[in-house]
C-alpha cells in the first residue's frame, strides 16, 4: 500500500486523478488510520494500460519558419 500522495507522484498525476481512476473503477482504494491508501498492485497495473510512448512532431512547423527567417535575415 500506498499513500495517495505518493502514489500520486510516482505516477505523475494529481491525486484527484487519481480518485477519478478509482471512482472509473481502474484503481483500488483502502482507507486506514484516516488516511487514503493506494493498492500498489493496482497502481502497476493501471500504469501497465498506459500507451507507448511515440515521438511526435509538434512544433516542427514553427521551427522550420524560425530557420526560414532567420536565414533570410542574414542574406
Amino acid at each position: 500500500m500506498l499513500q495517495l500522495k505518493i502514489a500520486a507522484e510516482i505516477a505523475g498525476v494529481s491525486p484527484a486523478t487519481l480518485y477519478r481512476f478509482a471512482d472509473e473503477g481502474k484503481l483500488t482504494l483502502r482507507e486506514f488510520g484516516g488516511r487514503t491508501l493506494v493498492a500498489t498492485e493496482s497502481l502497476i497495473l493501471l500504469l501497465n494500460t498506459a500507451k507507448a510512448w511515440t515521438p511526435r512532431r509538434r512544433g516542427e512547423q514553427a521551427r522550420a519558419r524560425r530557420k526560414e527567417i532567420a536565414r533570410a535575415s542574414h542574406s
